[in-house]
């Protein structure tokens, strides 16, 4: 049984939208409106290269597991 690792920083939030979505992560900020036994969960918004579409994820701090997934107009794209 692995060990429950709280996601610590934006990278780790992105890493876990990306694998969720398999798209790419644009911005990850801390959402003081979601919170969860006073721990605010990161909100990452996710492109999705080439559809209409992007995701706004929600990953919970305590877990680093996907809470919430939301389409959202695409975001632009990090990549050039």
């Amino acid at each position: 049984m692995s060990a429950i690792t709280p996601c610590n920083s934006a990278a780790e939030a992105k890493s876990v939208a990306e694998s969720e979505t398999m798209g790419e992560a644009v911005t990850a900020r801390r959402d003081p409106h979601h919170h969860r036994a006073g721990f605010a969960p990161w909100v990452v918004l996710v492109h999705m290269p080439g559809q209409d579409q992007g995701w706004r994820c929600i990953i919970a701090w305590d877990n680093g597991k996907l809470l919430k997934k939301e389409a959202i107009p695409n975001p632009p794209s990090k990549v050039r």
